[in-house]
Protein backbone atom coordinates (compact mmCIF):
# COMPACT_ATOMS: atom_id res chain seq x y z
CA UNK A 1 0.00 0.00 0.00
CA UNK A 2 1.60 3.49 -0.66
CA UNK A 3 1.76 6.70 0.85
CA UNK A 4 3.93 9.54 0.26
CA UNK A 5 4.19 11.44 3.22
CA UNK A 6 0.94 11.87 4.93
CA UNK A 7 -2.69 12.00 3.06
CA UNK A 8 -5.57 12.99 4.09
CA UNK A 9 -9.30 12.96 2.97
CA UNK A 10 -11.40 15.66 3.56
CA UNK A 11 -15.43 14.69 2.49
CA UNK A 12 -18.06 17.60 2.31
CA UNK A 13 -21.59 17.37 2.96
CA UNK A 14 -24.53 16.83 0.48
CA UNK A 15 -26.91 13.93 1.85
CA UNK A 16 -27.30 11.65 -1.12
CA UNK A 17 -24.85 13.49 -3.30
CA UNK A 18 -22.37 11.07 -1.03
CA UNK A 19 -22.64 8.85 -3.31
CA UNK A 20 -19.40 10.89 -5.33
CA UNK A 21 -17.38 9.85 -2.16
CA UNK A 22 -18.11 6.09 -2.81
CA UNK A 23 -16.69 6.96 -5.98
CA UNK A 24 -13.62 8.89 -5.02
CA UNK A 25 -12.77 6.50 -2.78
CA UNK A 26 -12.91 3.18 -5.11
CA UNK A 27 -10.13 5.07 -7.02
CA UNK A 28 -8.37 5.59 -3.85
CA UNK A 29 -8.35 1.94 -3.26
CA UNK A 30 -7.76 0.64 -6.83
CA UNK A 31 -4.42 2.76 -6.98
CA UNK A 32 -3.29 1.03 -3.28
CA UNK A 33 -3.10 4.88 -1.60
CA UNK A 34 -2.98 4.80 1.95
CA UNK A 35 -5.31 7.25 3.81
CA UNK A 36 -3.75 8.06 7.14
CA UNK A 37 -6.69 10.56 8.02
CA UNK A 38 -10.23 11.20 6.79
CA UNK A 39 -12.35 14.44 8.24
CA UNK A 40 -15.80 15.16 7.41
CA UNK A 41 -18.94 16.64 7.87
CA UNK A 42 -22.50 15.40 7.59
CA UNK A 43 -22.46 12.26 5.15
CA UNK A 44 -18.60 13.37 5.08
CA UNK A 45 -18.51 12.03 8.52
CA UNK A 46 -20.58 9.10 7.85
CA UNK A 47 -18.24 8.29 4.91
CA UNK A 48 -15.53 8.41 7.23
CA UNK A 49 -16.67 6.12 9.64
CA UNK A 50 -17.96 3.29 6.91
CA UNK A 51 -14.13 3.52 5.60
CA UNK A 52 -12.41 3.79 9.17
CA UNK A 53 -14.73 1.44 10.50
CA UNK A 54 -14.26 -1.32 7.90
CA UNK A 55 -11.36 -3.42 7.23
CA UNK A 56 -9.28 -2.37 4.82
CA UNK A 57 -10.23 -5.45 2.09
CA UNK A 58 -13.55 -4.55 2.43
CA UNK A 59 -13.68 -0.48 3.00
CA UNK A 60 -15.16 -0.25 -0.86
CA UNK A 61 -17.92 -3.27 -0.51
CA UNK A 62 -19.00 -1.61 2.64
CA UNK A 63 -19.88 2.14 0.84
CA UNK A 64 -21.37 -0.21 -1.84
CA UNK A 65 -23.63 -2.10 0.37
CA UNK A 66 -24.33 1.46 2.26
CA UNK A 67 -25.86 3.01 -1.23
CA UNK A 68 -27.40 0.18 -2.29
CA UNK A 69 -29.27 0.22 0.93
CA UNK A 70 -29.77 3.76 0.56
CA UNK A 71 -31.30 3.81 -3.05
CA UNK A 72 -34.39 3.60 -4.23
CA UNK A 73 -35.92 2.24 -7.51
CA UNK A 74 -37.99 5.03 -8.62
CA UNK A 75 -36.36 7.94 -10.79
CA UNK A 76 -34.71 7.84 -13.59
CA UNK A 77 -33.13 4.91 -15.24
CA UNK A 78 -30.89 4.21 -17.89
CA UNK A 79 -33.33 4.02 -20.86
CA UNK A 80 -35.75 7.17 -20.08
CA UNK A 81 -35.58 10.04 -22.55
CA UNK A 82 -33.56 13.19 -21.58
CA UNK A 83 -36.61 15.02 -21.42
CA UNK A 84 -38.18 12.95 -19.05
CA UNK A 85 -35.60 12.94 -16.50
CA UNK A 86 -36.11 15.85 -14.87
CA UNK A 87 -39.68 14.77 -13.84
CA UNK A 88 -38.48 11.14 -12.62
CA UNK A 89 -36.20 13.23 -10.58
CA UNK A 90 -38.19 15.59 -8.97
CA UNK A 91 -40.51 12.65 -8.15
CA UNK A 92 -38.20 10.63 -6.45
CA UNK A 93 -37.08 13.45 -4.46
CA UNK A 94 -40.29 14.07 -3.66
CA UNK A 95 -41.19 10.48 -2.92
CA UNK A 96 -37.33 10.75 -0.08
CA UNK A 97 -39.38 13.60 1.03
CA UNK A 98 -42.60 12.41 1.81
CA UNK A 99 -42.35 8.89 2.72
CA UNK A 100 -38.27 8.59 3.77
CA UNK A 101 -35.29 5.79 2.84
CA UNK A 102 -35.99 2.76 4.64
CA UNK A 103 -32.07 2.52 5.99
CA UNK A 104 -32.36 6.26 7.09
CA UNK A 105 -35.04 7.82 8.10
CA UNK A 106 -38.76 7.99 7.74
CA UNK A 107 -41.08 10.99 8.44
CA UNK A 108 -42.64 11.54 12.45
CA UNK A 109 -46.36 12.05 12.27
CA UNK A 110 -47.07 15.43 12.32
CA UNK A 111 -47.81 16.29 15.62
CA UNK A 112 -44.36 14.66 16.63
CA UNK A 113 -42.18 17.04 14.40
CA UNK A 114 -43.44 20.04 16.93
CA UNK A 115 -42.99 18.12 20.10
CA UNK A 116 -40.87 20.10 22.34
CA UNK A 117 -38.10 17.51 22.93
CA UNK A 118 -38.08 16.21 19.27
CA UNK A 119 -37.65 19.09 16.59
CA UNK A 120 -37.00 17.39 13.48
CA UNK A 121 -39.33 16.51 10.27
CA UNK A 122 -37.56 12.69 10.27
CA UNK A 123 -37.06 9.71 12.44
CA UNK A 124 -33.64 8.55 12.19
CA UNK A 125 -33.62 5.54 14.41
CA UNK A 126 -33.32 3.47 10.92
CA UNK A 127 -30.35 5.88 10.16
CA UNK A 128 -28.94 4.68 13.76
CA UNK A 129 -29.21 1.30 13.42
CA UNK A 130 -27.95 1.07 9.81
CA UNK A 131 -24.66 2.69 11.15
CA UNK A 132 -24.56 0.53 14.56
CA UNK A 133 -24.97 -2.24 11.99
CA UNK A 134 -22.15 -1.64 9.54
CA UNK A 135 -19.36 0.04 11.41
CA UNK A 136 -16.83 -1.31 13.64
CA UNK A 137 -16.59 1.44 15.99
CA UNK A 138 -13.32 -0.31 17.88
CA UNK A 139 -11.65 -0.21 14.35
CA UNK A 140 -12.76 2.85 13.68
CA UNK A 141 -11.42 4.32 17.24
CA UNK A 142 -8.37 2.17 17.49
CA UNK A 143 -7.45 1.46 13.99
CA UNK A 144 -4.51 3.36 11.89
CA UNK A 145 -6.69 5.95 10.61
CA UNK A 146 -7.07 9.30 11.96
CA UNK A 147 -11.18 10.23 12.37
CA UNK A 148 -12.20 14.01 13.00
CA UNK A 149 -15.85 15.24 12.61
CA UNK A 150 -17.37 18.04 12.53
CA UNK A 151 -20.90 19.14 14.29
CA UNK A 152 -21.83 22.93 14.98
CA UNK A 153 -22.95 23.79 18.36
CA UNK A 154 -26.58 25.12 18.07
CA UNK A 155 -26.91 27.80 20.58
CA UNK A 156 -22.95 28.98 19.78
CA UNK A 157 -23.21 28.42 16.38
CA UNK A 158 -19.56 27.17 17.11
CA UNK A 159 -17.91 24.48 15.39
CA UNK A 160 -17.35 21.01 17.17
CA UNK A 161 -14.55 18.81 16.00
CA UNK A 162 -14.32 15.13 17.23
CA UNK A 163 -10.86 13.45 16.81
CA UNK A 164 -10.48 10.17 17.60
CA UNK A 165 -6.98 11.01 18.56
CA UNK A 166 -8.45 12.88 21.79
CA UNK A 167 -11.69 10.88 22.40
CA UNK A 168 -13.25 7.82 20.90
CA UNK A 169 -16.26 8.62 18.37
CA UNK A 170 -19.75 6.27 18.33
CA UNK A 171 -23.09 6.76 16.73
CA UNK A 172 -23.84 9.86 18.29
CA UNK A 173 -21.14 12.17 17.02
CA UNK A 174 -22.13 11.06 13.30
CA UNK A 175 -25.56 11.47 13.81
CA UNK A 176 -24.44 15.10 15.27
CA UNK A 177 -22.61 16.08 12.59
CA UNK A 178 -25.58 15.07 9.80
CA UNK A 179 -28.55 16.50 11.96
CA UNK A 180 -29.50 19.38 9.16
CA UNK A 181 -32.26 21.16 10.95
CA UNK A 182 -35.38 21.24 10.77
CA UNK A 183 -35.05 17.31 8.97
CA UNK A 184 -33.19 15.73 11.46
CA UNK A 185 -33.41 16.97 15.24
CA UNK A 186 -30.06 18.24 17.12
CA UNK A 187 -28.08 15.65 19.00
CA UNK A 188 -27.06 16.54 22.67
CA UNK A 189 -23.46 15.53 23.84
CA UNK A 190 -21.61 16.47 26.62
CA UNK A 191 -24.20 18.80 26.89
CA UNK A 192 -23.85 20.69 23.76
CA UNK A 193 -26.71 20.34 21.42
CA UNK A 194 -25.54 19.74 18.32
CA UNK A 195 -26.54 19.95 14.47
CA UNK A 196 -25.09 19.37 10.88
CA UNK A 197 -21.52 20.32 10.21
CA UNK A 198 -21.79 21.72 7.00
CA UNK A 199 -24.22 24.65 8.39
CA UNK A 200 -20.32 26.24 9.67
CA UNK A 201 -17.90 24.15 7.60
CA UNK A 202 -19.10 21.97 5.32
CA UNK A 203 -15.62 20.73 3.45
CA UNK A 204 -13.27 21.31 6.59
CA UNK A 205 -9.99 21.39 4.96
CA UNK A 206 -9.26 23.75 8.03
CA UNK A 207 -9.55 21.10 10.21
CA UNK A 208 -6.29 19.43 8.32
CA UNK A 209 -4.72 22.53 7.50
CA UNK A 210 -4.39 24.28 10.59
CA UNK A 211 -2.15 21.70 12.14
CA UNK A 212 1.31 21.88 10.88
CA UNK A 213 2.07 18.85 9.23
CA UNK A 214 4.73 16.22 10.46
CA UNK A 215 5.52 15.03 7.00
CA UNK A 216 4.59 16.35 3.55
CA UNK A 217 1.04 16.80 3.39
CA UNK A 218 -1.62 16.00 0.60
CA UNK A 219 -5.24 16.57 1.08
CA UNK A 220 -7.86 15.19 -1.40
CA UNK A 221 -10.97 17.55 -0.19
CA UNK A 222 -14.21 16.82 -2.09
CA UNK A 223 -16.95 19.08 -2.20
CA UNK A 224 -20.34 17.78 -2.87
CA UNK A 225 -21.60 21.62 -4.55
CA UNK A 226 -19.90 23.15 -7.27
CA UNK A 227 -18.48 26.58 -7.33
CA UNK A 228 -18.62 27.49 -10.78
CA UNK A 229 -22.31 26.37 -13.04
CA UNK A 230 -24.01 27.99 -16.13
CA UNK A 231 -26.41 30.71 -14.90
CA UNK A 232 -29.39 29.32 -13.85
CA UNK A 233 -32.34 28.96 -16.93
CA UNK A 234 -35.30 28.74 -15.08
CA UNK A 235 -36.82 28.52 -11.16
CA UNK A 236 -35.47 24.68 -10.30
CA UNK A 237 -32.16 25.40 -11.60
CA UNK A 238 -32.40 29.07 -9.91
CA UNK A 239 -33.14 27.10 -6.61
CA UNK A 240 -30.23 24.82 -7.13
CA UNK A 241 -27.58 27.11 -7.92
CA UNK A 242 -28.29 28.93 -4.39
CA UNK A 243 -27.92 25.97 -2.28
CA UNK A 244 -24.54 25.51 -4.71
CA UNK A 245 -23.88 28.49 -3.60
CA UNK A 246 -24.43 28.78 -0.18
CA UNK A 247 -22.32 25.68 0.64
CA UNK A 248 -19.31 25.46 -2.18
CA UNK A 249 -18.53 29.00 -1.29
CA UNK A 250 -17.32 27.92 2.23
CA UNK A 251 -14.91 26.07 0.43
CA UNK A 252 -13.20 28.52 -0.89
CA UNK A 253 -13.24 31.06 1.59
CA UNK A 254 -11.17 28.15 3.59
CA UNK A 255 -8.85 27.88 1.37
CA UNK A 256 -7.93 31.02 0.63
CA UNK A 257 -7.54 31.66 4.54
CA UNK A 258 -5.46 28.86 4.49
CA UNK A 259 -3.52 30.12 2.05
CA UNK A 260 -2.81 33.34 3.37
CA UNK A 261 -2.11 31.64 6.96
CA UNK A 262 0.59 29.24 5.17
CA UNK A 263 2.07 32.30 3.53
CA UNK A 264 3.15 33.54 7.27
CA UNK A 265 4.58 30.65 8.81
CA UNK A 266 7.62 29.53 9.17
CA UNK A 267 9.16 27.22 6.51
CA UNK A 268 8.30 23.72 7.04
CA UNK A 269 6.63 20.34 5.28
CA UNK A 270 4.59 21.13 2.31
CA UNK A 271 0.95 20.57 1.94
CA UNK A 272 -0.96 20.12 -1.37
CA UNK A 273 -4.35 20.16 -1.69
CA UNK A 274 -6.71 18.61 -4.77
CA UNK A 275 -9.89 19.88 -4.45
CA UNK A 276 -12.34 17.83 -6.14
CA UNK A 277 -16.37 19.12 -6.79
CA UNK A 278 -19.38 17.35 -7.37
CA UNK A 279 -20.55 18.88 -10.79
CA UNK A 280 -23.01 16.48 -11.97
CA UNK A 281 -25.15 17.28 -14.70
CA UNK A 282 -27.26 20.43 -15.94
CA UNK A 283 -30.72 18.46 -15.51
CA UNK A 284 -30.13 17.85 -12.22
CA UNK A 285 -32.76 19.27 -9.75
CA UNK A 286 -32.96 21.65 -6.89
CA UNK A 287 -33.68 19.30 -4.71
CA UNK A 288 -30.89 17.27 -5.22
CA UNK A 289 -30.03 15.75 -2.24
CA UNK A 290 -32.72 13.96 -1.46
CA UNK A 291 -32.72 12.23 -4.66
CA UNK A 292 -31.51 8.65 -4.32
CA UNK A 293 -33.07 7.14 -7.19
CA UNK A 294 -30.27 4.25 -7.97
CA UNK A 295 -29.29 5.47 -11.22
CA UNK A 296 -28.80 8.80 -10.13
CA UNK A 297 -26.51 7.44 -7.18
CA UNK A 298 -24.46 5.05 -9.68
CA UNK A 299 -23.89 8.19 -11.65
CA UNK A 300 -22.62 10.07 -8.88
CA UNK A 301 -20.44 7.39 -8.27
CA UNK A 302 -19.01 7.03 -11.78
CA UNK A 303 -18.68 10.75 -11.66
CA UNK A 304 -16.72 10.29 -7.92
CA UNK A 305 -14.17 7.93 -9.69
CA UNK A 306 -13.11 9.19 -12.51
CA UNK A 307 -12.66 13.19 -10.91
CA UNK A 308 -10.03 11.22 -8.31
CA UNK A 309 -8.34 8.83 -10.91
CA UNK A 310 -7.53 12.82 -12.29
CA UNK A 311 -6.73 14.07 -9.06
CA UNK A 312 -4.17 11.28 -7.69
CA UNK A 313 -2.63 11.43 -11.70
CA UNK A 314 -1.92 15.03 -10.86
CA UNK A 315 -0.54 14.27 -7.85
CA UNK A 316 1.93 11.68 -8.86
CA UNK A 317 3.23 13.83 -12.25
CA UNK A 318 3.60 16.77 -10.39
CA UNK A 319 7.10 17.73 -8.86
CA UNK A 320 7.31 17.90 -5.16
CA UNK A 321 7.81 21.22 -3.38
CA UNK A 322 10.09 22.18 -0.52
CA UNK A 323 7.60 23.90 1.68
CA UNK A 324 4.55 26.19 1.28
CA UNK A 325 0.63 24.90 0.32
CA UNK A 326 -0.16 24.43 -3.27
CA UNK A 327 -4.10 24.34 -4.01
CA UNK A 328 -5.47 23.00 -7.23
CA UNK A 329 -8.78 24.10 -7.58
CA UNK A 330 -11.18 21.77 -9.83
CA UNK A 331 -11.96 23.47 -12.58
CA UNK A 332 -10.35 26.29 -14.27
CA UNK A 333 -11.50 29.45 -13.75
CA UNK A 334 -9.57 32.99 -14.23
CA UNK A 335 -11.53 34.55 -10.88
CA UNK A 336 -10.57 31.02 -9.05
CA UNK A 337 -7.94 32.40 -7.34
CA UNK A 338 -5.33 35.02 -7.91
CA UNK A 339 -2.38 33.83 -9.50
CA UNK A 340 0.10 33.36 -6.83
CA UNK A 341 3.50 30.62 -6.43
CA UNK A 342 1.41 29.08 -4.53
CA UNK A 343 -1.47 28.37 -6.83
CA UNK A 344 -1.73 25.58 -9.25
CA UNK A 345 -4.47 26.36 -11.72
CA UNK A 346 -5.27 22.65 -12.85
CA UNK A 347 -8.53 21.41 -14.39
CA UNK A 348 -10.78 18.79 -13.01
Amino acid sequence: MESLGTVALVLGGGNALGAYHGGAFTAIAAEDVRVDWIVGSSIGAITAALIAGSAPERRVATLQEFWHRAASTSGEASWVPKEWRQPLQVASALQARLFGRPALFHPRLLESSWAKDQPGLYDVTPFRNTLIEMVDFDRLNDGPTRVCVVAVDVETGEEVVFDTRNERIGVEHLLASAALIPDFQPVTINGRVLVDGGLADNVPVDVVLSEPPDLPLTCFALDLFPTHALPPAHLLQAAQRQSDLMFANQTRRSLRDQREIWRLRRPGHPASVHWLEYRGTSDEIAMKSYDFSGAILKRRWHIGEQDMRAALRVWRETPARSSGLMVYPPMQHPDAFEASDDVARQSG
